[in-house]
């Protein structure tokens, strides 16, 4: 059975404060705990914030979920999928422009069911209606909640990606992006990209998008089911958007071009300060001074071990534990590198840390993450096909462990991003404030979106100079070739003439 979960948490609020719902579906830990962390952020600065958590991956509800939150529960008639039953496959197979679209199947499948189980339930939905928010921030991976908090009446919409961005979303929100030198979310390369990988950085992206419209084209039926056929096309409900949060920060990630309500705030997950103040305890103490090199690995909550090579099973020197304090780790002068499989939570943790590292990721944006950390110069990347290469791996770990030049250049960047001239949290408090008093922003919505594409490329007004050019090149032709002709003709009775009066 699929359980859907909802999260309420409540801050008695000041006379200014907002009332703020954050949606954020349960199918990946790391989607809720940026969520989760935005809802932290708005809950300390005095905002009345609520939490609703439909949970989509039933494998992930209890990683979701914070201790002393309140909980409703409601048991849905249809089976869920756990992403832990298909993660097994990406460690096996690649994602590329040809099966992309299978490869996302799991994910828009789960996503739809969840979708139709949420709206169903009514009673949350005149729970939600009675509460009367001023803003509600939504992930638009899915466009389930988008639907929903229209339906509720609520004008002031912020979008927040976990990601560095959603590709699929640019174009509706009109925001461009150059595939010959930014990788898309999917890309496995960096910024310089031969013929091939700038066309299969375009394509990749195309396959999945066309996934994710059909994905959105479902939830919209869903939603318009049983929130009235008058709810938007979520087409037309992107752009309305006040902000968009991306958790990217232009200190790290790859240069793009982005429209102004495209707000960074990458790094909000990671509080310095408190990471700082983090103490390990007695039994990881005695764990890393047994030896002199130390190296934390970790795939993140999606990936089990049990799914690794088995090469990996057998090793005397490793320390298996179900959980471990990643952040106080990294922060431990202790620990000498980390291998990482490359999620934007773990990325994020590690270039503010400073560690040299391995990253080997397995699936979905884990290469770009790897790409974009590769080309500041403190980590190495591998591909997860070269895992079972004892001799590679070993030389790696030597490298990141022994070459000074890594942590040389991992300190430089978490010492960028330490003091960067503005605050990834001061961003997502400023902004949702003022979304709040001031939203929306209808005049913030660039007009070329609304383009096709040869005029947002010229092509229009080019063909119009071609067809000029070819007009008068054309009649030039014609009136040369008549002039020609003329002379030709004119020659030739002239020619005639003289040789006639010869003759005679």
């Amino acid at each position: 059975m699929q359980p859907i979960f909802f999260l309420f948490f409540f801050l008695i609020t000041p006379i200014n404060s907002l009332n703020i719902l954050v949606y954020s579906p349960a199918f990946a830990a790391s989607h809720s705990n940026f969520l989760g962390k935005l809802a932290d952020t708005l809950t300390e600065r005095g905002h009345n914030v609520t939490y609703l958590m439909p949970v989509i991956d039933i494998g992930k509800r209890d990683e979701c979920i914070g201790a002393g939150e309140e909980m409703l529960a409601q048991t849905a008639k249809t089976p869920g999928t756990s992403s832990g039953e298909v993660m097994e496959v990406f460690w096996k197979s690649e994602m590329d422009s040809g099966n992309s679209r299978d490869m996302f199947k799991w994910f828009s499948s789960d996503m739809k069911i969840g979708c139709r189980n949420f709206h169903s339930r009514r009673d949350i939905f005149h729970e939600m209606k009675s509460r009367n928010f001023d803003v509600a921030i939504l992930e638009p991976i899915s466009v389930c909640g988008l639907g929903f908090v229209k339906a509720l009446g609520v004008e002031k919409i912020i979008l927040a990606s976990s990601c560095t961005f959603f590709d699929s979303v640019l174009n509706y929100i009109g925001e461009p992006l150059d595939y010959s030198y930014v990788p898309s979310l999917y890309s496995v390369t960096g910024e310089v990209m031969s013929m091939a990988e700038r066309y299969e950085n375009w394509m990749v992206t195309k396959e999945i998008n066309i996934a994710i419209e059909d994905m959105h084209d479902d939830e919209m039926k869903s939603y318009r089911e049983f929130l009235g056929e008058d709810v938007p096309d979520w087409r037309d409900l992107l752009p309305t958007a006040s902000v968009f949060f991306v958790n990217s920060n232009p200190f790290l990630d790859f240069p793009r071009q982005v429209i102004q309500k495209t707000v960074p705030i990458g790094g909000i997950s990671v509080n310095i300060d408190w990471i700082r103040e983090q103490r390990l305890s007695s039994d990881w103490v005695e764990i890393l001074e047994k030896r002199d090199k130390n190296v934390l690995i970790s795939f993140g909550s999606m990936v089990k071990s049990t799914h690794m090579p088995k090469k990996w099973s057998h090793l005397q020197n490793l320390h298996f534990s179900k959980w471990v304090p990643q952040t106080a780790l990294l922060n431990d002068a202790r620990l000498n590198g980390f291998l990482s499989h490359g999620g934007l939570g773990s990325t994020m943790e590690l270039a503010y840390s400073g560690k040299p590292a391995v990253m080997i990721p397995v699936f979905a944006d884990q290469i770009r993450n790897a790409r974009m950390l590769e080309r500041h110069g403190g980590i190495i990347y591998m591909h997860k096909s070269s895992m079972e290469d004892t001799d590679r791996m070993k030389k790696t770990l030597e490298d990141i462990l022994y070459d000074e030049n890594y942590k040389k250049n991992a300190l430089k960047l978490a010492d960028i991003l330490t003091h960067q001239p503005y605050s990834p949290k001061e961003n997502v408090i400023k902004y949702t404030e003022f979304v709040g008093e001031h939203g929306p922003f209808p005049n913030m919505d660039p007009y070329g979106r609304r383009l096709n594409y040869f005029q947002k490329t010229f092509l229009d007004i080019y063909a119009v100079f071609a067809l000029f050019y070819v007009t008068v090149a054309v009649v030039l032709i014609v009136i040369l070739r008549k002039i020609y002709s003329k002379l030709t003709i004119g020659k030739y009775f002239s020619l005639k003439s003289k040789s006639t009066k010869k003759m005679e």
